[in-house]
C-alpha cells in the first residue's frame, strides 16, 4: 500500500460506553486498517466500460465493522464522479463481506479511498 492511500484513510474506533475513538497511530488499529485496506484492494476491478473511457477517480468509503470483522454498514463519503466507479466501489464492499477481528473486538469505522 502507498504512502498517500495509509495517509488518506482514517480510522476511529467506537466505544458505545464511553464515545472516546482510538487513536490513528495505535499499532494494533494500524496494522487491521492495512490488513482492511489490502483486502479490499484486493477485490477491485475496473468495469470495462470504464476501462474503454479511460475512467480514473477515487471513490471514498465509510465502512462500519463490528468486533468480529463484519461489515455492518457502509456508505459513500466522496464520489469519484464517474457514476460507474462509484457503483463498482460498493459492489466491491459487497464482496468483501468481512474483515479479520478487530483489535480488543471493538467496533471500528474506517474511510477506505478505492482508487482507480
Amino acid at each position: 500500500m502507498n504512502k498517500i492511500a495509509k495517509t488518506i484513510v482514517t480510522i476511529a474506533c467506537t466505544f458505545s460506553a464511553h464515545g472516546v475513538a482510538a487513536a490513528q497511530d495505535d499499532p494494533p488499529f494500524t496494522a487491521w486498517r492495512e490488513v482492511a485496506i489490502a483486502k479490499v484492494m484486493a477485490q477491485r476491478s475496473t468495469p470495462r466500460s470504464a476501462q474503454l473511457r479511460g475512467s480514473k477517480g477515487v471513490v471514498e468509503m465509510e465502512v462500519a465493522v463490528d468486533g468480529d470483522g463484519m461489515i455492518k454498514s457502509y456508505h459513500m463519503v466522496q464520489s469519484s464522479g464517474v457514476p460507474i466507479l462509484d457503483q463498482e466501489a460498493d459492489l466491491i464492499l459487497m464482496r468483501v463481506g468481512s474483515f479479520t477481528t478487530t483489535p480488543n473486538r471493538k467496533p471500528v469505522q474506517i474511510v477506505i479511498p478505492v482508487r482507480w
